[in-house]
């Protein structure tokens, strides 16, 4: 297909839509300049398919996508694929081969379908393995309407399976003599790749996201799909991330077992294949614990998608928010890279008038309708050169009135500036002082990040095998912030706004259980404090690495006991076997830790 210096990708999934705007330029380097995730919301009663459209015209609006190109991609739900192999022959002869093929394995009425392939060589070295994707015109036309409405240039459909593979290709770096598994569990359609230089094969399993969130819905008794989907989404922040996959366990190894069989007949039909990398992406693996529980199952080494070897990142767009996002963007970005001519797969389903042609000649009248496709041609081109000057006045106008409100919007700002202008260089004195509280700011977020690393990896204590009523301990966490103490900055000396001239001590208590797990937790706490590294923001006034300049001292360690009550509103009496609440006063042992962290002279 044709290659643009610029385009978009348009990942349309069942909750939300993604897109990714790449640039490739003259040296080929390929940079993302933008993207966006746009949440798809169906009103209760709703139609989804108008909230689909309203979703697409606000991020299309949004972004100013304008006349840029745009691809967007197909799921295996809706594509029909099959793969069949084929001698190697005259590449003259092997498009016309590949049709013949085609008219036999994709079911149905050819005619009412658009089709593309994606040849790889065969392992045989003899053959080529011919990736067959057919889809029907309806869901074309439906999709290509839909842009019609957002005012989206949709120039190109491809599949998502093969965006996410161009994607991994071209940017992600692997040793070339291995068999690199690509893992995309989407909302409804879940994509099996493998590649091995330009040998490709693929697969598309029957367990998806949304089953997952069927699962959800069921096991906590939610009332809608929606409600269920969004408490998925906000497991990562809940804390309860174990118990989650627990819930979901019989799912996911359903899944995984799809996925050993698969990756079994692969390696039966390519002996020696050497497979030691697994690339999972989509949403889904956002759960907290997943990509773990699928390095534990698979055996393979897990690689989330969390940075870019290749494809640079603009300037104007902010890294890391990118790259949070990035497991998300994956079919997105490999769609962008088809539409700038960076993907090794260029399948286009979108209808055109090669395909036509094509057509036309296979058939007896192919003079007559030689004749009329010159005449629909040089109507066609009326046509467009019409619409062409349509859309240049109405461009005019915009221009006309865009430069209009930017007169206006002038005025306004020089307005502001004179107000503004004179306080800014009063403004600038407060420097010192804010840096000031970006400091303690730091402090706080620098030993509460140590407290939650230790509480995650420690987990819980406690005899929690043991039902409580049988005389099991309650589970509790590692490691309590008992308190953290900053010195007031007292700046009477020096000035208001002038850095501290002496060190401050930082005072942090903790309180961990007493237990013999956790006697390497309280060992670590202190390597820890003494390793969190000084943020940025704030590194004119730190002139460390570390926050607490390599000084981190334990003041004390003093044993405590701890009083706590315990409630079971769910207890069963064993006498009666009534449920009833009951509250249980509970004693804990434990040791307060605690630390003088010095932060430098000069902050």
């Amino acid at each position: 297909m044709q290659r643009h210096p610029v385009a978009w990708g348009l990942d349309i999934g069942h909750s939300s839509i993604k897109a990714a705007k790449l640039i490739r330029t003259a040296d080929d380097k390929v940079t993302v300049h933008a993207y966006a995730i746009e949440p798809i919301v169906v009103p209760e009663q709703g139609d989804r398919e108008e909230a689909v459209v309203r979703a697409l015209e606000q991020m299309a609006l949004r972004e100013e996508f304008g006349s840029t190109p745009v691809l967007a991609a197909l799921s295996g739900r809706q594509v029909f694929s099959r793969t069949i192999n084929v001698p190697v022959i005259n590449p003259k002869t092997m498009g016309r081969m590949v049709e013949l093929e085609a008219r036999q394995q994709i079911p149905g009425d050819f005619d009412a379908v658009e089709w593309g392939y994606h040849m790889s060589p065969g392992a045989d070295g003899s053959s080529y393995d011919v990736a067959l994707f057919a889809v029907k015109k309806e869901i074309i036309n439906d999709l290509l309407a839909k842009s019609k409405r957002a005012g989206i240039n949709l120039v190109g459909l491809s599949v998502s399976s093969l965006a996410l593979y161009n994607f991994v290709r071209y940017d992600q770096v692997f040793p070339g003599d291995e068999t690199i598994i690509i893992l995309d569990i989407g909302a409804e359609n879940t994509d099996l790749v493998f590649y091995k230089g330009d040998q490709l094969a693929m697969a598309s399993l029957s367990v998806s996201g949304n089953d997952i969130t069927r699962v959800f819905q069921k096991k906590f008794r939610l009332n809608s799909f929606d409600e269920a989907e969004r408490l998925k989404r906000d497991v990562a922040t809940s804390g309860q991330a174990e118990k989650v996959l627990k819930v979901i366990e019989p799912t996911l190894a359903e899944l995984i077992s799809e996925v050993q069989r698969r990756i079994g007949f692969y390696k039966n039909q390519n002996a020696g294949a050497k497979l030691e990398n697994l690339v999972i992406s989509g949403s889904t693996f956002k759960l907290p614990g997943l990509p773990e529980h699928f390095a534990d199952r698979m055996r393979y080494t897990v690689n989330i998608l969390e940075d870019l070897d290749k494809i640079q990142v603009a300037k104007g767009l902010e890294r890391e928010h990118f790259l949070h996002d990035l497991q998300s963007l994956g079919v997105a970005m490999g769609l962008a890279l088809q539409g700038v001519g960076a993907g090794l797969s260029a399948v286009n389903l979108m209808p055109n008038r090669d395909r036509i042609e094509q057509v036309l000649r296979q058939k007896r009248w192919a003079p007559i309708a030689a004749i009329l496709m010159l005449s629909a041609t040089a109507i066609t081109t009326y046509l467009v050169t019409q619409a062409a000057m349509r859309d240049n006045l109405e461009v005019i106008s915009k221009i006309k009135e865009y430069a209009e409100t930017n007169e206006k919007n002038e005025k306004s700002s020089r307005a502001v500036l004179e107000l503004v202008g004179p306080r800014a260089v009063t403004l600038a004195h407060f420097a010192p002082y804010g840096r000031q509280q970006g400091l303690t700011q730091a402090v706080y977020a620098g030993v509460i990040g140590v407290v939650e690393d230790l509480i995650r990896e420690y987990g819980q204590v406690g005899e929690t095998g043991k039902r409580t009523e049988d005389g099991g301990d309650p589970a509790l966490q590692g490691v309590y912030l008992d308190k953290i103490e900053i010195p007031p900055w007292d700046p009477s000396a020096n000035g208001p706004f002038s850095p501290l001239a002496a060190e401050r001590v930082v005072t942090v208590v903790l309180r961990v259980p007493d237990t013999k797990r956790l006697t390497d937790a309280r060992q670590q706490l202190e390597k820890r404090l003494l390793a969190i590294p000084t943020p940025a923001a704030i590194a004119e006034i730190v002139r460390s690495p570390t926050l607490f300049a390599g000084k981190v001292q334990m003041a004390s360690n003093t044993d405590a006991v701890d009083t706590f009550h315990f409630l079971d509103p769910n207890y069963i009496d064993p006498e009666t076997g009534d449920t009833k609440p009951i509250i249980q006063e509970r004693k804990q042992p434990v040791q307060i830790l605690t630390f003088h962290c010095h932060l430098p002279a000069g902050t």
